[in-house]
């Protein structure tokens, strides 16, 4: 059974920061072997830099070299019958003329839905699929997560 990691991170501002250094780490493990430089770009803060605390995002990276982007959601955790995990891709203008290709992670997060963000991030920024090809594999997983899911609903003890 998939146990929700982080469970109150959007009542408790202490479990918030430790989900965001969670991702922080996942993001370096990921990007840091094939050293590739990333910037955050989205604010989480306002103008004051209070932050928001909400879990839109919870990470988010930018690539520039590649022209891609990842954002990470996170949902608020037992709010479906199944565990929520989506993912589509955008195009984002961060500045004037300035197009980006963002994958966007929508999620409750498990040890299963990080695997499958860890997954989709390296396809995404390592194997530097194009939007087509993600599209595809984003399609591909979503299935296969669906047989899977069942297999394990309908053999169930």
């Amino acid at each position: 059974m998939n146990k929700y990691l982080y469970q109150d991170f959007l009542e408790n501002k202490e479990t918030y920061k430790n989900n965001v250094f969670f991702w922080v780490n996942i993001i370096k493990n990921i990007l840091s072997p094939e050293k590739h430089e990333y910037t955050e770009y989205i604010s989480t803060t306002d103008n004051l830099g209070n932050e928001f605390f909400d879990g839109n995002p919870i990470s988010n990276l930018l690539v520039e070299r590649l022209n891609k982007a990842v954002r990470i959601i996170q949902e608020k955790p037992g709010t479906n019958k199944i565990i929520l995990f989506s993912a589509w891709l955008n195009e984002i203008e961060l500045q004037e003329g300035q197009s980006i290709d963002e994958l966007v992670i929508s999620l409750e997060l498990t040890q299963e839905t990080a695997l499958l963000t860890v997954d989709l991030i390296s396809a995404w920024i390592l194997r530097d699929l194009t939007k087509f090809r993600m599209k595809e594999y984003i399609k591909t997983m979503a299935i296969l997560r669906d047989l899977i899911t069942r297999q394990q609903t309908e053999f169930a003890v």
